[in-house]
């Protein structure tokens, strides 16, 4: 399938394909869907093989973010930039610049936040040109409450005993829940292609190749998409997935393979939907009604776990539909979103 199609094929509302000789910045905007509110998404910096995979990477986070939103009942449209060029690139500031004067050109329907190669030094860069702007304040924290928030929820409703947590990847929010894990009392193993920033806990280290097979109850990947192959899938112990990362299964049908070998699966667009709360009410410019939103997580959690069993289907699926019935009754309430209206 050919990007148009896929554009087609997802809905999406609109795709900007970015480049600027002076800087040679090559970068992405897309937008999938406005229904709820203006589309907000993280900026992602880091190289791509072609253009073509940045586009893809960019259109699959978008999408996930119109979910995450709908599921948390947020009033935010989904969207998801990247910079094809590596994190610590010498002309860094000037491809963020062009990449902040391309978005202003939308008027407010892309919102910019800090993802994977960005953080809140270039948020404030991006708010020279850019209307609007999230996570001038680390958003990853609330990302991991969320993230153990859902573990729980998950733990409660499957009755399941959890001794041991792996977690893969120790960047924000990796890291910070590896902390709210250890002021638990928890045991915690983790991974990270830094070996240095996985020994600084002094808890025990794996291979980054081996932590999705250890021996551990709860799996949480926190650090690139697509790492629940097939085969890392049946290569799993732990008996519950909560993500902390996007996009974590490398096709959404491997749900399916999950629920067929037992192991509870939060999807991600449920769990850590907490950095996406935090940016709304950064947004909003009121913290009010954060904590609630960051605690309703465990109950949406249980509600799709229970529906899923209910309906002999996997939870994927379910937290999809949940989400298409919020954007289906706001689609005959409001029009999409446009500047000018709000």
């Amino acid at each position: 399938m050919n990007v148009l199609q896929d554009l087609q094929s997802r809905d999406f509302e609109q795709l900007v394909v970015c480049r600027d000789p002076a800087t040679g910045l090559e970068s992405v905007i897309a937008i999938h869907d406005t229904t709820l509110g203006p589309a907000l998404g993280g900026v992602r910096m880091r190289s791509y093989a072609s253009t073509e995979d940045a586009v893809r990477d960019a259109m699959s986070l978008a999408q996930s973010m119109t979910y995450k939103s709908a599921v948390a009942g947020l009033e935010l449209g989904g969207g998801k930039s990247v910079i094809n060029a590596p994190a610590d690139a010498a002309d860094r500031e000037a491809l963020l610049a062009a990449h902040g004067r391309f978005i202003a050109s939308l008027g407010g329907r892309y919102i910019p936040g800090a993802d994977m190669g960005t953080g809140a030094a270039d948020m404030e860069l991006l708010a020279r040109s850019v209307p609007r702007v999230s996570s001038r304040r680390d958003p990853s924290r609330f990302t991991a409450r969320g993230v153990l928030r859902a573990l729980d929820a998950a733990v409660e409703w499957g009755n399941l005993t959890v001794r041991r947590v792996a977690v893969q990847g120790l960047g924000k929010v990796g890291s910070h829940l590896v902390e709210l894990l250890l002021a638990r009392g928890v045991q915690v193993v983790v991974a990270d292609v830094d070996p240095e920033r996985a020994r600084r806990y002094g808890v025990d280290v794996v291979p980054a190749d081996d932590i999705l097979s250890t021996d551990a109850d709860v799996v949480c990947p926190c650090a690139a998409g697509g790492v629940l192959t097939e085969a890392a899938i049946d290569r799993l112990k732990a008996r519950l997935v909560v993500p902390g990362a996007n996009n974590v299964l490398a096709h959404d049908a491997d749900a399916g393979m999950l629920a067929a070998r037992g192991i509870v699966f939060v999807p991600d667009f449920v769990a850590n939907a907490g950095g996406v709360i935090a940016c709304e009410a950064e947004v909003k410019g009121t913290d009010d009604g954060i904590d609630a939103k960051i605690e309703a997580i465990g109950d949406t959690t249980v509600s799709i776990l229970e529906e899923a069993a209910q309906r002999g289907t996997d939870v994927v699926t379910v937290a999809t539909l949940l989400a298409d019935r919020r954007l289906a009754k706001c689609r005959h309430q409001r029009p999409y979103f446009h500047p000018a209206s709000t």
